[in-house]
């Protein structure tokens, strides 16, 4: 059955979030479960009976009752929000433009931003979230629980250039591994990039990550596994800027390269 899209406006350029600044800090809840001030990670979405589980990006969060933000699989959103009792509406929504070049992402993208728009029956249980339209379709969620920077396996899940996000050929799915260990502002950097496993220096400081020279195991591997493993390779012995989202960790090079990671093993 057809249905009309609900008020999605994509524009060529994500409103600043300065630009938008929330009305208020003071929290709103569904059903006693604070629902403001929360990232909610997207499980799933359900729209015409066929449920798509959602990539580890994905996420909703209403820093007011009149904002809404978060990650559609692929693009960041920036939208206008209602929250009343147990409705939730979505209104116009600005959406950036980088290409995602993983199907599986583009597809989610769109039957999310399908379920998102409009009017959203809430539902709250314990950390979880459903939002539900009038026509049935259903957005799952889950309250986030970040994952610490250290001690964490971080498995590569995307190579990042300027705005384009590469994901990894499905060789190396769940290969190209990375775990920080940190004592103070020094540490190290220990896993493997796709073929190799390696071990380096890490510093922490003034926000950013530095990797020193790594040293790596010498076997060798063919096609995407090294390819992977060389691109990796040109985020060491330079500083990196890196943000924690979630369990969802980005590292950026100066030259706008850079790799991202969920936390644990695909």
């Amino acid at each position: 059955m057809h249905k009309q899209s609900r008020n999605l406006t994509v524009l060529a350029a994500l409103l600043p979030l300065a630009a938008v600044a929330a009305c208020g800090s003071q929290t709103v809840s569904v059903a006693g479960t604070p629902v403001t001030g929360v990232r909610w990670n997207v499980e799933s979405v359900t729209v015409d009976g066929a449920t798509t589980q959602a990539p580890g990006s994905t996420y909703v969060e209403f820093p007011s009752a009149d904002r809404a933000r978060g990650n559609n699989g692929c693009n960041s959103f920036d939208a206008e929000a209602e929250i009343d009792g147990d409705t939730i509406r979505i209104g116009k929504t600005a959406v950036t433009m980088m290409m995602c070049t993983d199907k599986k992402q583009r597809d989610f993208e769109k039957t999310f931003s399908r379920a998102i728009g409009g009017s959203n029956r809430a539902r709250t249980d314990g950390d979880h979230l459903t939002l539900t339209t009038d026509d049935g379709d259903t957005i799952a969620l889950v309250k986030d629980r970040p994952a610490p920077l250290t001690g964490t396996e971080w498995t590569v899940t995307s190579l990042l250039s300027d705005d384009v996000a590469t994901s990894l050929p499905k060789e190396v799915a769940g290969r190209a591994r990375i775990t920080f260990e940190k004592d103070g502002q020094e540490g190290t950097a220990t896993g493997n990039l796709g073929c190799n496993r390696f071990r380096a220096k890490a510093g922490f400081r003034d926000g950013h990550l530095t990797l020193g020279s790594p040293v790596t195991t010498r076997m060798l591997c063919q096609g995407p596994r090294m390819d992977t493993e060389r691109a990796l390779l040109k985020l060491f012995a330079q500083k990196l800027s890196y943000e924690v989202r979630g369990r969802t960790l980005t590292l950026t090079a100066p030259d706008g390269t850079g790799a991202a990671a969920g936390a644990g093993r695909d």
